[in-house]
Formats: structure tokens, sequence, C-alpha cells
């Protein structure tokens, strides 16, 4: 495999496709429904660029943990194929690349942009000293409708808050449920999730209570800001996805049940919120 490949393995590009469609309902909904190419690429490029820069951090600076953890060990740095030092160039590169195109966005996204590095900084820390790691991936992912916003508006609003908001406590939920993957392994080295601190169970009981007050705040927005019904039919078919999705990985007691399904379901989730969120507002 060349290294492109191995770059674009361990940096998971792919799985931008989790978040770019909420940065264009961002958009669309700053300009009214009112498509416009040069924005829409311009958030395309500046999320892919950080959210690279997001990936390749957390691998860079987990590389240790990957290597001891059998789920992570066979990762491309993890497992030696591809060098730390290119990582850390690949790193280097999309923060760089993402603050000059904010700045030639406009002057509120370029003076955003250092925070948003910061923040994404930060968060491979935080499973070493709180159970509430989660919260700040799910804060990170919420960005992307309020990015969306900015490029076109330069500036912040309520509403936009209000979704981001929902995305927050879907996506806290969900990587709360994905960390329990490794809760014997957190357990003995002393890292910190929700799952390692109150159980599997209590994690799963959690995540449908976050995920469900998701749903409130996504069906408020949508009243608030006026759109169209079938908005609204979207809201419940991922209420309906959140609902297969538990009946069919709930845990037995601590024990580990979780498909591989959980997070294409995840996925679903996020392509049918953000969908019917856009043709509602075009």
């Amino acid at each position: 495999m060349n290294k492109i490949s191995l770059i674009t393995k361990s940096l998971r590009i792919h799985e931008t496709l989790f978040t770019l469609p909420f940065a264009y309902f961002g958009t669309l909904f700053a300009s009214n429904g009112s498509f416009e190419l040069k924005n829409i690429i311009l958030v395309t490029i500046v999320l892919v660029l950080i959210r690279s820069f997001g990936m390749g951090i957390n691998r860079y600076i987990d590389l240790g943990i990957d290597k001891l953890n059998v789920r992570t060990k066979s990762r491309p740095m993890a497992s030696g194929s591809i060098s730390k030092n290119t990582i850390l160039f690949v790193i280097l590169v999309c923060a760089a690349l993402f603050i000059i195109f904010c700045y030639f966005i406009n002057k509120f996204a370029f003076y955003c942009s250092p925070i948003v590095v910061v923040i994404m900084w930060i968060y491979p820390y935080t499973k070493r000293f709180t159970f509430l790691c989660s919260f700040v991936l799910g804060f990170i992912l919420s960005i992307a409708p309020v990015g969306g916003w900015v490029v076109v508006r330069a500036s912040m609003n309520l509403d936009i808050y209000l979704f981001s908001l929902a995305i927050m406590l879907w996506a806290s939920s969900f990587d709360m449920i994905y960390h329990t993957q490794d809760y014997n392994f957190q357990k003995k080295y002393n890292l910190q999730s929700f799952g390692s601190k109150f159980g599997i169970n209590n994690t799963f009981i959690f995540a449908v209570f976050l995920d469900m007050l998701s749903m409130v705040v996504f069906v408020y927005f949508g009243y608030s800001s006026e759109l169209k019904i079938i908005y609204f039919i979207g809201c419940s078919i991922g209420l309906l996805i959140h609902l297969i999705k538990y009946i069919r990985n709930w845990p037995k007691s601590d024990k580990i049940n979780l498909r591989p399904e959980f997070f294409r379901w995840n996925t679903m989730f996020s392509l049918i919120i953000s969908s019917f969120a856009i043709i509602s507002i075009i």
C-alpha cells in the first residue's frame, strides 16, 4: 500500500461525510436556501482540512495507547506502516492550510480558526483526565453547521447554535458508546470515559437520554426556524434509527455487545437529518 493510501487510511478522510452535510446545511441556512457553489467548495475544503488535522493529531498523541490496544494496534502508524514524522508533517500542513483558507474566507473565520485548532489539539488529552471527554468530541463535531454559517455571514446566530447543540448531544452519545469497545483496556490502563467510570450498561442508558434530548432540540430548532414538514419527517426517521440501533446493540449487563452496524446506523442518521434539513430550506 503506497504512502498516500496509508495517510488516507490513518486520517479516515472518508468519515468526513459524517459531518460535511451538517456544514452544508449551515451554509444554506445562512443564505436562506440560496445555493452558491463557491461557499460549498470553501466549506468542503476547510472541513476536510480541519477534520484531517483532528484525526491526525489524535493518532499522533495516542500512538502509545494505540500500540497497546488490540483493537487499534493494526492502524498504519501504530503498526509502523507509516512514520510518526509523516503524520506530523500532514498535521502541520492541514492546520496551516486551514488557517490560510479561513483568512481568505472572512476575518471572523480567520479569528476563530486558531481556537478550533487548539480545541482539536486538546481533545486527545481529555481521555487522560476526565470521563467527559466524549462531550469535547461532540462539541467539535457540532462546530460543522456553525462553520457553514460563518462562511456566509461572518457572524454567529442563535438558531444555528440550537442545531449545533442537537448535534453535540447526539455525537457525544455516539462517542460514549464507541468507547465501550475499549472498556477492559481503559480500566487496565486507567483511561477515562463515561463507560469506564459508570459501566457499559449505564453508558447506554445515558446515551439514550442524550439521543432523545437531541431529538427534542432538533424538533424545536425546526419549529423555531419554521422549516418545512419534510424536516420533521426526517426527524421521525432519525428517531426510528435510534430505536433500531439500540434494540440491536443493547448490552447484556456490562458485557460488550456492539455490532459493526452500530456505526453505520449513526452515519445513516447523520445523512438523514442533514439531507432532510437541506431539502426543507431549498
